[in-house]
């Protein structure tokens, strides 16, 4: 990034949207973070969802400290409307989310303006990469390292670039042409993918630009609302049918892959869950798609069983009490700029991200929701029968 780049969007204001719920334990990290982004002209909005513990203490502290922070108390109604809410509260023509658990790097917002605000207005959105954190905010591994760009709607669809609610920046263009997070999914008892929902409403209507670095710090414990696996499976599978029912023009080989992407992901949540019903059920939707992939699925399934069956005998047989090693670092202190690895499987092959960035480039997901016009503002409501 050049200094000629940082400069022209100095002045320009973010609003950063911070949903918080019974957060206490890692809200002021959070807050802190973005406290201390290089990025100066924001717009703080903290919307308290009705949190039980001392989450809104926390908030009304850091507000007192910064004048920049704002907090709207709500009852409990969920993040998507706790994200509308705050949008509706702000005015800055580009709008950041951040979940009350993640973290930034100091330089997100900088980096993520510095990538979208050059561009024509066609290009409606920008989204960062992530590393994984534990509950002390240590890097326990890094997120995928794939990534695309321009129009992507065929390929975020089956391959979920962004991977969390964290890394997303949009122009407020985009929720006065799509309309806000849809909070029906939490009514129907699936919350948990509503941020993939916006996402790919986005990429319906405008081009997405990327900052493929891992500038998100994405939080797994046990009280996040992934770790719910089979409302997350749920959830899933229902944005993707909402997708795939909202834009008929998608070709039949990016139809099939996009249910065989979200029945994989479906399939190892009801498998690590020993829902053997609701796996079988994910297991025959990616058979229709490839017979030699669902083998695959079992197969890997029974190997990643004996592994961890032979890694627990390995640790039993250690001697008792012996120390373990700790060579985690924190994940502000990580170089952003250090590459990312992983996000090939055998499905996510490269053959298939070549094959479904030409349907994107070839205008084949060019979808008719121009044509619908404010429509695409109202999405059909997704129910919890969709799987």
């Amino acid at each position: 990034m050049t200094t000629m780049k940082i400069s022209a969007v100095s002045d320009i204001s973010v609003a950063v949207i911070i949903p918080a719920y019974n957060a206490g334990r890692y809200l002021a990290q959070t807050l802190q973070c973005v406290i201390d982004q290089t990025h100066k002209a924001l717009e703080i909005v903290v919307v308290e969802d009705g949190s039980t513990d001392d989450t809104a203490s926390i908030c009304r502290r850091f507000a007192a400290g910064d004048a920049r922070i704002r907090v709207l108390s709500t009852e409990n109604r969920g993040v998507a409307a706790a994200r509308n809410t705050g949008i509706g509260a702000t005015t800055s023509g580009y709008i950041a989310f951040l979940d009350a658990d993640d973290l930034w790097h100091p330089t997100y917002v900088e980096r993520m303006l510095s990538a979208l605000h050059p561009l024509p207005r066609a290009w409606g959105a920008v989204y960062a990469l992530h590393r994984f954190i534990d509950p002390e905010g240590n890097c326990l591994r890094s997120g995928s390292s794939l990534s695309a760009r321009d129009s992507i709607l065929a390929r975020h669809l089956v391959f979920r670039f962004v991977g969390n609610g964290s890394g997303f920046m949009i122009r407020r263009a985009v929720v006065d042409r799509i309309g806000g997070y849809d909070p029906s999914y939490a009514r129907h008892g699936i919350g948990g993918c509503e941020d993939f929902d916006f996402e790919l409403r986005t990429a319906e209507h405008f081009k997405i630009e990327t900052v493929p670095l891992g500038l998100v710090g994405y939080r797994v414990h046990s009280e996040a609302m992934s770790s719910d696996k089979s409302r997350m499976a749920r959830s899933l599978v229902a944005v993707s049918e909402q997708c795939i029912g909202r834009n008929p023009e998608l070709p039949a080989f990016v139809v099939s892959c996009a249910r065989a992407s979200a029945h994989l992901y479906a399939f190892s949540r009801f498998a690590a869950l020993k829902d053997w019903h609701s796996a079988a059920s994910s297991l025959t939707y990616i058979y229709q798609h490839s017979p030699m992939l669902a083998l695959g699925v079992v197969a890997n399934l029974i190997y990643s069983k004996a592994r961890r069956g032979a890694r627990r005998a390995f640790s039993k047989a250690l001697p008792a009490g012996e120390p373990k090693e700790n060579n985690l670092q924190k994940f502000a202190e990580i170089d952003p700029l250090l590459p990312l690895v992983g996000g090939w499987s055998h499905f996510r092959s490269r053959s298939l991200l070549r094959r479904l960035s030409e349907i994107d480039r070839s205008g084949e997901c060019a979808v008719a929701t121009s044509r619908r016009g404010l429509d695409a503002r109202r999405p059909k409501r997704p129910s919890s029968a969709s799987m």
